[in-house]
């Protein structure tokens, strides 16, 4: 409110607000990016239902809500004035989110967009409605005052326990010799409600509400002629202007029910001033140069080399040999359960270092994860990137923390630089940083260029498939090695056929594989006919209802949902059959016959060729014979 042009003591940093809002709206966009990354990852990996939307939803309201209000609380003090004239900077101030909001949507043109703007459009409405109200309101009761009466206090808020907008609408104004308070232009009740001197006003009350953020007017007034006194409680009141208002009243002799909450409210503004003076000092004095992140002097130290190769060598060991039965390699698809191993593997390798610099590390542990874009679809890789450099910045933090904690850093002396072109400058810890960075931002490139040509990078994998198998030719016929069951197919002039026997392991003793393929250009179609032999045996029911239950769950992740299996009897043998689709638009099928001997198992995946590989799968298992 401005009717008396009081200067609070407040200067606008209207540029420090746009910083601030830009950190928020920045740090808001990583949080919804990342959480939602992480979600689809998550569900993806290890095939949680629905449910799991429920705690992440709850976590990222709190996450919200707590940047919210450390926003708030960093954010400087601000001046909002309405005047007589029309303006409303209040108003404005609802309505800039809004108007981003709709800028958002205009640009993603997304239909999923429009229900989420209707209540903001209805948001605008209102305030675009109303922005006059208190302006009008204002131009009425400016006449009212006195050439020479200054106003010391004012402020808006809304008559308890009154209904409809306009009726309980309220504006305080406390000038040097009286009180008013007056109603909305539209309001049935007289204009001004109140104009009594102070001495007629008894006593005064204030409290906070919604933890000091609004604050609460009671008058008592005494009746004119010897009526009943008069109690106004006057709520939603900003708490500077309703400080304004209880200052003039007891500068004016009236009584407050309890002074001591008028004179903490008073500190408490002085204090908040102060800091947003204090804040404003220090944003003009020179600032001391922060501690870096990647401290140059760390970075080329022997610590940090060691650290480095000590990282690479435990993450490739675990990656790709896979001695936990994890990992991006020796046949694995990229699974999620190597995320348990990346927080241990990390905070060795930052311990020996003994550096923050060693958050470095994850450039060089992201690009060992690379490959698995030539083994899974992209979208699902980034994900594992994206969640893995979350916990691996963890493990790496809390091993340099544990270091100075308990060892202290590494010697300052021996960090001088490698000479440019030595070995150590190629393979030290800055120099790989540096190699194994330009190499990844790369494969990005090639993966974003492929995935905007619609070709999968999983496809150069079939290719050298196509190039390096045991072809043998395409006859309408399987050639299973070991002759246990055999299929047959109709031929076609771009199938292939392979032989691709696989090693044994995992409870496995015996297998071979036979696959019949689309060209590597049409992407991952296969009918395929494998054999299994088991130890233990599935030679009881309760063998046979594990290794059944075995499947649910694996299938189940693969689908990204809850699939169980139907049963079939082929060749007078019982099989357990899963078909389903994946979160990347994949056909699965997998008929399962499980024996004492040899298990055999159809399996068909298709995208690109569904429909005919649908049919050659039909007639690979009703073809199906077993010896």
């Amino acid at each position: 409110m401005d009717l008396g042009l009081r200067d609070v003591g407040v200067r606008n940093e209207p540029r420090r607000l746009a910083i601030d809002f830009g950190k928020g709206s920045l740090q808001a966009f990583a949080l919804v990016f990342l959480s939602s990354v992480a979600m689809c990852a998550i569900v993806a990996g290890t095939g949680a239902g629905g449910w799991i939307a429920i705690p992440f939803a709850l976590t990222f309201t709190g996450a919200v809500l707590a940047l919210g209000l450390r926003s708030a609380r960093r954010s400087p003090m601000m001046v909002v004035r309405v005047t007589a004239e029309g303006t409303n900077q209040a108003a404005w101030m609802m309505m800039v989110p809004l108007v981003l909001l709709a800028l958002l949507a205009l640009i993603s043109g997304s239909p999923l967009m429009v229900p989420l703007l209707v209540l903001p459009a209805a948001m605008a409405a209102l305030v675009l409605r109303t922005r006059g109200y208190v302006p009008r309101a204002l131009r009425r009761l400016r006449p009212l005052l006195g050439a020479d009466e200054p106003v010391l206090g004012d402020g808006v808020g809304r008559a308890d326990g009154v209904r409809g907008w306009h009726n309980a609408f309220r504006l305080v104004v406390a000038t040097d010799r009286r009180l008013l308070v007056a109603t909305s232009t539209r309001s049935t009740e007289r204009f001004p409600l109140l104009d009594v001197p102070y001495d007629r006003v008894s006593r005064f009350g204030i409290e906070w509400r919604q933890l000091g953020r609004v604050g609460v007017l009671s008058l008592t007034v005494t009746g004119a002629g010897g009526a009943p006194s008069e109690t106004h409680v006057i709520g939603s009141i900003a708490p500077a202007n309703l400080l304004s208002i209880a200052e003039a009243l007891q500068s004016n002799g009236v009584q407050a029910d309890d002074p001591a909450t008028v004179s903490s409210a008073r500190l408490a503004w002085d204090e908040a001033r102060a800091a947003a003076s204090a804040r404003r000092g220090r944003a003009a004095e020179p600032r001391t140069p922060r501690t870096r992140l990647l401290d140059r002097a760390d970075v080329n130290t022997a610590a940090f080399d060691r650290g480095l190769w000590l990282l690479l060598a435990l993450t490739a060991f675990a990656f790709y040999v896979n001695p936990f039965g994890v990992g991006l390699g020796a046949g694995r698809d990229p699974d999620l359960a190597v995320l348990a191993l990346v927080p241990v593997v990390c905070g060795v390798s930052s311990y020996v270092s003994g550096t923050r610099s060693a958050l470095a590390y994850a450039v060089p542990l992201n690009l060992l994860a690379a490959p698995a874009f030539f083994f899974a679809p992209a979208g699902y890789v980034i994900a594992l990137m994206v969640v893995m450099s979350a916990v691996a910045a963890a493990g790496l933090w809390a091993g340099s923390a544990l270091r100075r904690a308990t060892g202290g850093p590494v010697d300052a002396g021996a960090g001088k630089r490698a000479v440019r072109g030595s070995l150590r400058y190629t393979l030290g810890g800055a120099g790989l940083v540096r190699i194994t960075g330009v190499m990844l931002a790369g494969m990005l490139a090639i993966v974003a260029t492929a995935g905007a040509a619609g070709f999968e990078l999983t496809s150069l994998r079939l290719a050298i498939d196509e190039a390096t198998l045991e072809q043998v030719p395409v006859d309408g016929r399987s050639n299973l090695t070991g002759d246990v069951a055999s299929v047959t197919y109709t031929t076609g002039p771009d199938l292939h056929e392979f032989i691709t026997d696989q090693p044994t392991g995992g409870g496995v003793t015996g297998a071979a594989r036979w696959e019949l393929r689309s060209s590597f250009t049409k992407g991952r179609n296969v009918v395929s006919l494998a054999r299994y032999t088991y130890e233990p045996a599935l030679d009881d029911p309760a063998a046979v209802a594990d290794f059944v239950a075995e499947k649910d769950r694996e299938h189940s992740r693969l689908a990204g949902s809850d699939v169980t299996h139907s049963e079939r009897v082929v060749d007078g043998r019982r099989g357990y059959v899963w078909n389903h689709r994946s979160p990347y638009g994949y056909w699965y099928y997998a008929a399962w016959f499980p024996q004492r001997v040899h298990t055999v198992r159809v399996e068909c995946i298709a995208k690109q060729q569904e429909a005919r590989f649908k049919r050659l799968c039909a007639e690979a298992v009703g073809s199906l014979e077993f010896r």
